[in-house]
């Protein structure tokens, strides 16, 4: 089965210094690998990344049960947004705000109705742009504020992890 993910970034403490951040998912490439899956990811806005994993459903399901993993409702990128409950599109369209996207930029590409749009119109969107993380050492944190960068295409997302 396939499922397409929106992760979040975790960060790497080695030796009690923070050494980078990696997709949460490595956590459980042990598992879906072991199952005979496959995983691939790519960086957006708001320290996350989408991710399309190939697994059985048992593995599927521990992965949506992970705090911070939101599943997207289709699987498929030329699957239609039409049918989804209206509060299921809402919680979309909240989460392409909440990664950094301005209601505006949102407005102006779906008219407020992510029903006329497709899955892959959606990744497309949200793989628009990404800023360059840093750690700054001052306050421990990881902040973007670094150059803009356009993200891994959703297509080769795709076309590495096959059915």
């Amino acid at each position: 089965m396939i499922g397409w993910y929106i992760i979040p970034y975790k960060r790497r403490i080695s030796t009690g210094l923070v050494k980078d951040r990696y997709p949460e998912i490595n956590d459980y490439s042990g598992q879906i690998h072991a199952a005979g899956g496959q995983w691939a990811e790519t960086e957006v806005l708001g320290n996350r990344c989408i991710v399309k994993v190939r697994a059985p459903v048992g593995v599927l399901n521990v992965l949506d049960a992970v705090p911070g993993f939101k599943r997207l409702p289709k699987d498929r990128l030329d699957d239609s947004l039409a049918d989804l409950h209206p509060s299921v599109r809402q919680a979309l369209r909240k989460e392409l705000i909440d990664m950094g996207y301005t209601v505006h930029e949102v407005k102006d590409r779906f008219d407020n109705n992510l029903g006329r749009s497709t899955l892959r119109q959606v990744l497309h969107f949200m793989t628009r742009r990404r800023f360059v993380p840093r750690h700054n050492k001052s306050t421990d944190e990881i902040v973007f504020d670094g150059q803009q960068r356009v993200p891994r295409t959703v297509e080769s997302v795709d076309k590495e992890v096959t059915e």
